[in-house]
Order: C-alpha cells, then sequence, then structure tokens
C-alpha cells in the first residue's frame, strides 16, 4: 500500500465520522445553549431528520467504499473496480439501512484495512494498532445499530405525519407521559402548549400535546403556520373534534376547552360527560375558559351525572382559567400596588388610576379593591373610560352590590357593634367619562384638582396595542413633567397592555426612566401578552399553589373545628371557594409585609437584580413568620403590649382584606343563617353565595387570652364576655357557638400565626 492509497482510505475514514458527528456536536451546543436561555424547544422538523438519515448514508457509503477500495488495492481474488466498488459501496450503504447486509464480514475486512494502515505507517503507531481494530469495530456496530433505527423512525415519523391517528394511538403504550389534550388549535392553544412542553425540562417525561379541530383553512394563511408550529413542538394534529376521537384511559390527562368561542367551551364541556365520553374523565383534569360564571350550573349538573358512574377518588377535576383574572393577580405580585410607596414615611396614600373597564380594567379594579387593603394606607382608585359611570357600576353590582356599599361612608355595611360605630371606607373611588384619545383626556390629566398624576400606579388597557401604546406615552410624558416641576421623585408605575409578543418584549427592554433625579421614578411594562396570557404559569398560576396549601393546611390545622372536614388536595381543589380562598390569602402576605415595614426594596431599585430582589423578599418573609409565632419582634413593635396591638392590627386587616375578597368572589352578607344552616349543618351557604360572617370587627383583638407570645389560649376562646364592648364579629360567633354551630372565634383564624402549618 502506498502512500496515497493510505492517504484515500484515511480521507475516507475521517469523512464518514466527521460529516456525522461534528453536525451533530454543533446541533447539541446550540440546544444546550438554548435551553440554558429558556428558550422554547422546538421539534425538529422533517427536512432535519431527512438531512440527518443522507449524512449516515453518506458515513456508511464511506466507511463501505474505504473496505471494498482496500479490496481492489489487495487485488484479492474477484475483487471490482474501483469504479464498481462505488456502486456496489452504495448498495450495501442501503442494505444496512434495510438490516439485509453480512455484518460480519465488513467488520473482519475492516478490521485488516486497518491492520495493513498502521504496518504501512510503521513503528511509530504499531503499539495502537489493536486499539484502533477495536475503536473501528466500535464504530461500524454503532452504525450498523443506528442506520435501521434511524431508517424506521423516519419512515414512521412520515407515516404519523399522513396518518396521525397512528402516534395517537403509539402514545396511549407510553403511560408514564402526561396527555394535554386541546379542544381547538389556535393562537391561545399554541402558546399553552408550547409552555408546557418547555416547562418539562427531562424527555422521558415531556406532554403528548394533542390539538384536536387541527386543520388548514385555505383562506387564512396562519392557520397553516400554526399547524406546523404545532408540529415543530411534537404536537399531534387531528381533523376530529375532542369529543369524537378515542382519548387514553390511563396516565395523567388533562383536558383544556380553549376555543376562541367561549359558548364552544360550555357545549365541549357537557359532550364530554355523555356515555360515549364518560369513561376517558376518570381521574382526568378539566380546564375550561371562561369570563364568567355561566359554568356553574353545567358543571355542577356534569358532577352530579359523573358521580352516578364514578367513586368519590374517580371523580375528574373542573377547574375554571379566568386568564385576565390571573394575568391581573400575577401583575400584582411581580410588580406589587405597594412599590410606588416603598420608602415613603408616615401614613400613605396609594391612588390606582385604570383606564378602560374591559375585562382586563375590571378585573384591575376589583383585584385592586381587596388585594390593596393595607395597614395606615388609604386606598383611592380613579377610572377613566368613554363608558357611562352608571354602565361601569351596574357591571360591578352585577358582581356584587356590596363593593359598592363599602365605599360609602356611614353605610349600614360598615357598622362595626351596637353603639353605631362604622369602620372607613374600603377605597374611594372616582369615576371620569372621557375620550382618552381627546383634549378631554389632556384636562383630565393636568387638573390639579382631580390629582391624577399623584397616581402611584396606572394601568392602561384600552382594547388595541396601538391605543395603549401611545396612551401610555402619554401619562408617562405628563407625569414626567409633572414631577419635574414639583421637584418630586415619587416612584410612578405605569402597566399597559400589549397583545402582540414580540413588540411587548421590544417595549420591555427599557422600563426605567428618570425625570425628577438620577434615579428612576417612572417604570413601564407592557403586559398581557398573548405569550404571557397563556403561558401556563398565567394559566394554572403552579407558582403560588404551595402557599396555597400551606395556607389551608394552617386553617385546618386550628383546634376547635367541629364541622369541618379534613379536605384532601383533590377535593380542595375541586372547592372552587376553599382553592381561591387559599390562594388570595397567601397572595396578600407579601401586603401585610409591606404594612409592618419588612419589605425595603422594589422594582425602582434598578441596581438590585430580579433574583435579589426576590431572595430579600423572601428573607423578610422569614422574619414575619418569626414574628407570627412570636419567634422575633419587629422594630415597631419591640414591647410585648406593641407586639399583640400589631397582631391584632393585623388580624382586623385580615378580616378586612378576607370580606373585601368574598364579597369580590360574590358572597353577600346575611343575617338569615338559622333558617338554612339547621338544613345543611352550616352557617354559610356556598353555593347561594351567602355568607353571615361578612361583618366588620375592630382590632382591639381576639376575646381570648393570649401568651405573651401571640399565642391564643384555646381553652379561653369564646369565654371572656365584655358586654357592650363586643363587635358584631363577636356577637355572631358567640351567636353561632349558642347554637351549636360553632366552637370557636371567627377572628382566631384571621391571626398571622395562622397563615402558616
Amino acid at each position: 500500500m502506498n502512500r496515497s492509497q493510505m492517504t484515500v482510505i484515511l480521507s475516507l475514514l475521517a469523512v464518514s465520522v466527521l460529516i456525522l458527528f461534528v453536525p451533530a456536536v454543533v446541533a447539541f451546543v446550540r440546544r444546550l445553549v438554548k435551553g440554558l436561555r429558556g428558550d422554547v424547544r422546538k421539534r425538529t422538523s422533517i427536512l432535519h431528520k431527512i438531512d440527518f438519515l443522507l449524512r449516515l448514508l453518506v458515513a456508511v457509503c464511506c466507511l463501505r467504499y474505504a473496505v471494498g477500495y482496500f479490496g481492489v488495492i489487495t487485488q484479492a481474488e474477484g475483487a471490482l473496480t474501483w469504479w464498481e466498488e462505488i456502486f456496489n459501496s452504495f448498495t450495501h450503504a442501503l442494505q444496512t439501512f434495510s438490516m439485509d447486509e453480512e455484518y460480519t464480514d465488513y467488520i473482519l475486512d475492516g478490521k485488516d484495512m486497518i491492520c495493513a494502515v498502521f504496518n504501512a505507517i510503521g513503528e511509530p503507531l504499531l503499539p495502537f494498532e489493536s486499539t484502533a481494530e477495536t475503536v473501528y469495530g466500535l464504530y461500524v456496530s454503532f452504525l450498523n445499530l443506528l442506520a435501521p433505527v434511524v431508517g424506521g423512525a423516519l419512515v414512521f415519523e412520515l407515516l404519523t405525519n399522513i396518518f396521525p391517528w397512528l402516534k395517537l394511538r403509539m402514545s396511549y403504550v407510553v403511560s408514564w407521559r402526561a396527555k394535554y389534550y386541546f379542544s381547538e388549535l389556535n393562537e391561545m392553544s399554541l402558546e399553552l402548549a408550547k409552555s408546557l412542553c418547555a416547562s418539562q425540562k427531562s424527555f422521558w417525561k415531556k406532554p403528548y400535546i394533542i390539538f384536536t379541530d387541527a386543520y388548514v383553512d385555505d383562506e387564512n394563511e396562519k392557520s397553516s403556520e400554526m399547524l406546523l408550529e404545532a408540529k415543530w413542538i411534537g404536537a399531534i394534529c387531528v381533523r376530529d373534534d375532542l369529543a369524537h376521537i378515542e382519548k387514553c384511559r390511563r396516565g395523567s390527562r388533562a383536558f383544556f376547552l380553549v376555543d376562541e368561542n367561549g359558548a364552544s367551551n360550555l357545549q365541549t364541556l357537557t359532550v364530554l360527560a355523555d356515555a360515549d365520553n364518560y369513561k376517558y374523565l376518570r381521574n382526568a383534569e378539566i380546564h375550561f375558559f371562561t369570563t364568567d360564571d355561566a359554568y356553574v350550573q353545567i358543571e355542577k349538573g356534569i358532577r352530579d351525572r359523573l358521580s352516578q358512574r364514578f367513586s368519590e377518588k374517580e371523580m375528574p377535576i373542573f377547574t375554571p382559567v379566568h386568564c385576565y383574572r390571573n394575568l391581573i393577580l400575577n401583575l400584582l405580585q411581580k410588580i406589587p400596588l405597594y412599590d410606588p410607596l416603598v420608602g415613603r414615611k408616615g401614613a400613605k396614600e396609594l391612588t390606582v388610576t385604570v383606564l378602560g373597564t374591559g375585562c382586563i380594567g375590571t378585573e384591575m379594579f376589583l383585584t385592586t379593591y381587596w388585594l390593596g387593603q393595607m395597614l395606615d394606607c388609604h386606598l383611592k382608585i380613579n377610572v377613566l373610560s368613554q363608558e357611562s359611570e352608571e354602565a361601569f357600576r351596574s357591571k360591578i353590582d352585577y358582581v356584587n352590590p356590596e363593593i359598592r356599599y363599602t365605599m360609602q361612608e356611614n353605610h349600614p355595611v360598615l357598622t362595626v357593634n351596637r353603639k353605631g360605630e362604622t369602620a372607613p371606607v374600603y377605597c374611594k373611588v372616582e369615576y371620569i367619562q372621557c375620550d382618552v384619545k381627546s383634549s378631554t383626556f389632556v384636562q383630565c390629566l393636568t387638573d390639579g384638582e382631580r390629582g391624577i398624576l399623584d397616581t402611584d400606579y396606572f394601568l392602561v388597557a384600552l382594547g388595541s396595542d396601538e391605543d395603549n401604546i401611545s396612551v401610555a406615552n402619554t401619562v408617562r410624558k405628563y407625569v414626567g413633567q409633572h414631577h419635574l416641576s414639583a421637584g418630586d421623585a415619587r416612584k410612578t408605575v405605569i402597566a399597559y397592555v400589549v397583545y402582540d409578543s414580540e413588540l411587548s418584549d421590544l417595549l420591555n427592554a427599557n422600563r426605567y426612566f428618570c425625570f425628577a433625579g438620577k434615579e428612576p421614578d417612572v417604570y413601564m411594562c407592557a403586559i398581557g401578552s398573548l405569550r404571557e396570557v397563556y403561558h401556563v404559569d398565567n394559566v394554572l398560576m403552579e407558582k403560588y399553589r404551595p402557599l396555597a396549601d400551606q395556607a389551608h393546611a394552617a386553617y385546618l390545622s386550628v383546634p376547635g373545628k367541629r364541622y369541618r372536614a379534613m379536605l384532601d388536595g383533590k377535593r380542595r381543589k375541586e372547592g372552587h371557594y376553599n382553592y381561591h380562598s387559599s390562594l388570595a390569602r397567601a397572595m396578600h402576605i407579601p401586603y401585610k409585609m409591606f404594612s409592618v415595614g419588612l419589605v425595603r426594596t422594589s422594582v425602582f431599585d434598578c441596581r438590585i437584580s430580579d433574583e435579589e430582589r426576590t431572595r430579600r423578599l423572601e428573607a423578610g418573609y422569614k422574619t414575619y413568620q418569626k414574628f407570627a409565632l412570636g419567634e422575633e419582634r419587629l422594630p415597631c413593635a419591640s414591647q410585648t403590649s406593641e407586639h399583640l396591638a400589631l397582631l391584632n392590627k393585623l388580624a382586623w386587616l385580615e378580616h378586612r382584606r378576607w370580606n373585601a375578597w368574598t364579597r369580590v368572589y360574590g358572597f353577600r352578607s346575611t343575617k338569615d343563617y338559622v333558617s338554612y344552616a339547621s338544613a345543611v349543618g352550616s352557617y354559610k351557604q356556598t353555593e347561594l353565595l351567602l355568607h353571615p360572617c361578612l361583618l366588620e370587627c375592630d382590632a382591639k383583638g381576639i376575646r381570648a387570652k393570649m401568651t405573651p407570645e401571640g399565642a391564643i389560649v384555646p381553652d379561653t376562646i369564646l369565654r371572656q364576655r365584655q358586654g357592650e364592648d363586643y363587635d358584631l364579629l363577636d356577637e355572631l360567633s358567640y351567636d353561632l357557638y349558642a347554637r351549636g354551630y360553632n366552637g370557636y372565634d371567627f377572628k382566631m383564624y384571621d391571626y398571622p400565626r395562622y397563615d402558616f402549618s
């Protein structure tokens, strides 16, 4: 073997290795970098798979030709010419893919070739000859195994693209991977599916995404793009309706009813429980997207129907998804209402201005009403809209008329005791009807008597991205002028809705603005993008579930609960009131921490990263826990009397927050609880949304003995009678205790220590 022949053989071996592994390594590194950045991993397209198959074919062919070429140059008996060997090598390469090849002869002839190459090189490399033969044998064996697997997988891939039901059937075999069924392929369901895939990093636990009603509309180019993108993330796309396909009966399954038409979600919900589909719902989760409460009666009927077929443990879990409500809750946790007030001394005025009274604006108003309850902080909400004030108030009254009553000074709803004393209003509201794209809006902004420019927190939700961006910039301009002219570096947050995801990311690249000093005094953020609204964190609210579970466990662990059954996680999740009330309590804890001075950073501290800000908040949370358990005193309550007084104030605040949230949830107060309590065994009627505890209380504390650390002595509950000093909540507790409906004091559950198990 001369040098040129040896060079040809070595070149063929090098090409075989490099053409296969170099692109694979580059692709792996790129995917790893994207994974570290948190980018959504897209499924490899069919063209990339064909490209890999062709490179694998060339690698096998080069290796085969190197062995065949060695046979040509050694003039073995019956050897082919070099050009005949090219075609022969290609044929044998194809046979490798079809598993119709003599693998043993292939390996042995190759080892002889390696031996000849090392002999031609000479003495320096002879000690490595056996190692090279072993590596060659492993490499060839690897290709012999990889080739038929890749070829078969590609054929199967092509078949499943043509016949998706094949892949749907195959997915049922893999029972350990979750199955997520979507009632329609649209922009919302696609974004949710992508975030579900991205949330699971393990390949072996990647969920199966099944889109039903997935087809290409010839008149809509966007539908074909969505179908292609769905396939990129590995989704199974079938044209049939969700109710008409065979669904998996085992393992983790979730159904997302996310049609663009909300009425279709309710219709699909009823169809899923019919005789043809109910068997697929055993232990499944059903998430239906809605903007109102029309699902309540339908869900109740479905639950009654399924209870005749399933045991309680087998019942599916029904979860309504209010995306806009969740969006506002997430916003006011990431950028709390109190952020502009951090560092401000003394009693505080929190002013929130909502521009727009659509779904998002209304949710902002209602959430601010209950979440913005803090100690020594007076809340005012301004509402600006083209809608008439009567129409807006009618919308709020539809939720609950008592919300409006709590905003009126000295209203009977605010009565604290038999003396006629009333609690302060929950918030003040000023409604301004104006067109935000007219000079009237500018006059409203600059009117000093209204004080709109002194707003701490703006939300702009007018319906279109163009209007929201334009108005938000106008607000920023006039707020900046106001800060500059007044020489006041007070902080202002301006949140505005931008539905387009890419545009939202672009705008959020610049959030800080300095007008009255060197430090930022205006913080702007675009929210409500398609990607954010339908992200799994916004849809399922999993991030806050541990806190809600902790609050619920603490609620159940309090001694003296005679009529309260222990609920496991599934039953609690089914009870929408139980789950959301615990979630609301957990979400309000940072606002209580601010009330007692444990929050010292905000989004305006631009030198502090989000991670560091979160770490400091968690440190404050631990301090709050120790304070609540009596293990540590706060600087503002160093004495025992001050400590107990602060606990009493926080208990009053929690009950006030609970009153506000419960009214937003739709509950109304009632004195006529005896008539139904004797029948249902409970003083509250959740189906009728009636609750007698929607009463005011004072900050004097629970009518029981307390230790210096602030722990309630259970044996003294409802024993410390103080005559006319009772507030209405105390009187209710005594009345229910006397009637046998309750064996504890309601205010007991409002104390901070019962936020923790």
